[in-house]
């Protein structure tokens, strides 16, 4: 073969070595590229399910009709100035309350939906005053854990006549759900005393249901639940401008304050929060109220029986029979 020859073969031979050197290199960074990005999108953190219902882009009638309120996160939640105990759409009992032993226990029925109120005397028979809780059972029976007039400790007592009388019973104290306001930082339930899943609790909402069961508010605004008698919390929940809560026969009922109305269905006032016994919320509700948030906290109530929301707001005492959606 002459020389010439050879040459351009020996040349023809490197450039195409150099092409095929080049193609398995480009081929290789793309797959790489590939794989970075595949493990990039695969690190990315999922997003973490929320406690409110997500919206769907086509919302179901239900979800719709749903508020979505504007919460105020600056209010936070004080012991309560109001207790209300509802017993059915008609019948509920209520109460205010304050500093022992000056607050006298001057509990109220109403019987005719809270069109009016009749006003009784627990403290001369007994000598409680400043009431913590109500836990009505009928229009004659209802329960109170109050503060004794000389020393100020947690007392129990019961009417059995609509109020007419009252009397102490400190056997039942023993297994009672309450908190002393002498110590906020544990709770009292049927096991005995209890440290609290927080420094300061302002409710206690003892379950219908199950006597070992109870949800507290606190005043750093989170909300614990616990089953075993205040041996274990769950963890917390927070509802920004919740100011108080209570017990319902499927779980909870808490208000939040709310400063602008954000749908048509919503309102400036204060929303119902349902809650189940695991503490997962939905708004179903709102009362309108020109009441500021701080106003609001500690001097609003709310109670539920026989699918009926008391609440007891300003000078009203309003009820609704459909999760707050509509007031009588």
């Amino acid at each position: 073969m002459p020389h010439s020859r050879r040459r351009r073969l020996i040349a023809y031979s490197a450039i195409g070595l150099f092409v095929l050197i080049d193609a398995v290199l480009v081929t290789s960074a793309l797959t790489s590229t590939s794989v970075d990005a595949a493990v990039d999108a695969s690190s990315t953190p999922a997003a973490t399910a929320s406690v409110f219902p997500t919206p769907s882009a086509t919302p179901s009638p239900a979800l719709a009709a749903t508020p979505t309120p504007t919460f105020a996160p600056a209010v936070s939640p004080v012991p309560a100035s109001r207790l209300l105990s509802a017993v059915s759409t008609t019948a509920a009992w209520r109460a205010t309350t304050g500093a022992c032993p000056a607050t006298a226990a001057s509990p109220e029925l109403s019987t005719d939906s809270g069109a009016t109120w009749v006003t009784s005397n627990a403290t001369a028979p007994t000598g409680v005053t400043a009431l913590q809780n109500i836990f009505a059972q009928s229009e004659s029976v209802a329960e109170f854990v109050g503060l004794a007039d000389e020393d100020c400790a947690p007392q129990f007592v019961k009417t059995f006549v609509g109020g007419e009388n009252y009397s102490s019973y400190p056997d039942e104290l023993d297994v009672a759900w309450y908190i002393d306001p002498a110590n906020r930082a544990a709770v009292h339930g049927p096991d005995g005393l209890a440290t609290a899943p927080c420094d300061a609790v302002v409710t206690i909402a003892p379950s219908l249901g199950d006597a070992g069961s109870a949800a507290v508010l606190c005043a750093d605004g989170r909300l614990f639940a616990t089953t075993d008698a205040a041996a274990t919390w769950s963890p917390p929940v927070t509802v920004a401008g919740m100011v108080t809560l209570t017990a319902t026969s499927t779980g909870y009922l808490a208000v939040a304050t709310t400063t602008s109305a954000t749908t048509p269905a919503d309102c400036i006032g204060v929303d119902l929060v349902v809650l189940t016994a695991d503490l997962v919320p939905t708004v179903t509700g709102c009362y309108p109220t020109e009441q500021t948030p701080a106003a609001l906290a500690g001097n609003i109530a709310v109670a539920a029986a026989d699918d009926t929301v008391w609440l007891w707001i300003g000078d009203a005492t309003r009820r609704s029979t459909d999760a707050g959606r509509t007031w009588l």
